[in-house]
């Protein structure tokens, strides 16, 4: 059985488990030492307090990335992403105890209790990523096919030792190759030796490229490989379930028609028309009071309107008219019309750069969601000339417009700014993942990892 098919899984399981161990280890200290008689009030108050403890140091994890449970425990950027995570939490709860005394135990009885629960969590994360990477054996995995999804898949297996499995090499139909080292592994063989090189190399999956080999596709032998108990997977789906995304180079429309996902159901898109607009309506109310002063700031820095406007292409190929906070000069595109945004532009103004820093001038899109135009989470919506341009350079672009875009979307949080034709390709391909497994729990995972983005100021 892969562990990579259940890693997902059991990351969630890990995440919840310490969420548990945290709430018992708070809850005991803090009860234990409340000097008072046990009473339904004081256990409830008491598991209350244990379980803002809990959420705020799993807040803090989640920030500096603790729950890449790829990183091994002597790393420095895990040992330090965790060394900080901790801190932060205990002095974020220790303002709380300073600003809101009623909601806290005692300065010495808290302080007990955030140094046991900082102990405990260190020693479960240690724990926790010596179980990701040795629990499990690793699979012996071989993959059909040298082409650039077979390398590709290869390559991303072997930066994630966590998946548990291993790459013992390729076999194709080419002579030629026999012997020649493929990414690190090498080819092994060819497609008609498959039965030995699975006896000889202990393999428990194959991984076929199907690029281009009708007709050459040993299906009897992969039949018999299977009915024994060897894993056969097509590589692209594997691929996805790696990455987070899809990839295009070889992609096919059988695939996606007759494959698992790509089911925007009308409930789905109708659950996420109520969200956004509940959530858009809240967080406009909150950040209202900003808009004086983000327009104040903005009309001394540069000649211009506040608010800036610009037409893109939304769900179905309509147009609509995008609604931001101007951040470069007002003759931005004057001579030069309509060019990639670049994160170090040049037009940029001085609030320009705090604005999109701290993403605020993203805020008055929440509009865009309030009419309609937009969802919280989605692909990003591009410009008419830009899509006029990808639609015929990239397979498949237009199904991101299937579905509403979005403020904040998958590729938005996994790959971050796009000023090229290859850019859109990659970020394509985070929103083809992201169409074909739509859900309400991916939209709140990327909602948290959104929030992340914000606060630690990543890809600003």
């Amino acid at each position: 059985m892969f562990f990579l098919r259940y890693l997902a899984f059991q990351k969630v399981g890990a995440v919840i488990l310490e969420h548990v161990l945290l709430v018992t280890c708070a809850f005991i200290n803090v009860w234990r030492l409340t000097p008072v008689q046990p009473t339904v009030k004081s256990i409830a108050w008491s598991l209350f307090s244990a379980f803002v403890i809990a959420i705020t140091f799993q807040l803090f994890l989640h920030l500096k990335d603790a729950y890449d449970f790829a990183a091994r425990p002597s790393t420095s950027k895990f040992l330090l992403g965790l060394l900080q995570a901790i801190l932060l939490a205990s002095v974020f709860l220790f303002a709380i105890h300073v600003m809101v005394p009623g909601m806290s135990v005692g300065a010495a009885n808290l302080t007990i209790t955030l140094v046991s629960t900082s102990l405990v969590l260190t020693t479960w994360h240690f724990s926790v990523r010596a179980y990701f990477r040795t629990s499990n054996r690793r699979s012996n995995i071989l993959i059909m096919g040298t082409g650039a999804l077979a390398r590709a898949l290869a390559t991303e297996i072997l930066r994630h030792r966590e998946f548990g499995l291993a790459v013992r090499g390729f076999v194709d139909d080419d002579p030629a190759l026999v012997g020649v080292s493929i990414v690190n592994p090498k080819v092994l063989g060819l497609n008609t030796e498959l039965r030995q090189i699975v006896a000889q190399n202990k393999i428990d999956g194959i991984f076929v490229e199907l690029h281009d080999r009708r007709g050459r596709l040993p299906v009897g032998e992969l039949l018999e490989l299977k009915m024994r108990g060897v894993v056969v997977e097509e590589a692209t789906s594997v691929y996805e379930r790696v990455t987070g995304k899809i990839a295009i180079e070889n992609l096919k429309a059988s695939w996606m028609v007759f494959g698992e996902g790509f089911e925007v159901s009308r409930r789905v898109l109708l659950q996420k028309q109520i969200v956004s607009f509940s959530v858009s309506l809240l967080l406009l109310l909150v950040c209202l009071p900003l808009f004086p002063l983000i327009a104040l700031l903005i009309k001394l820095d540069s000649d211009g309107p506040v608010f800036f406007r610009q037409e893109r292409v939304g769900q179905d190929g309509r147009t609509f008219s995008l609604l931001k906070f101007r951040s470069m000069r007002q003759d931005a595109e004057q001579k030069t019309g309509p060019v990639w945004a670049r994160p170090d532009d040049n037009r940029v103004t001085r609030v320009g750069k705090l604005l999109r820093r701290t993403r605020l001038d993203e805020v008055p899109q929440l509009i865009n969601v309030l009419k309609g135009n937009m969802d919280l989470v989605g692909p990003r919506p591009e410009r008419p000339k830009f899509v006029q341009d990808l639609s015929t350079a990239i397979p498949f672009y237009a199904l991101r417009h299937c579905i509403k875009p979005g403020i904040t979307g998958w590729a938005q949080i996994n790959y971050g700014y796009g000023s090229s034709v290859e850019d859109a390709i990659e970020k394509l391909q985070y929103d083809l993942f992201y169409i074909k497994n739509i859900s309400w729990a991916l939209d709140l995972l990327i909602v948290l990892n959104t929030i992340k983005t914000v606060l630690v100021r990543r890809g600003s």
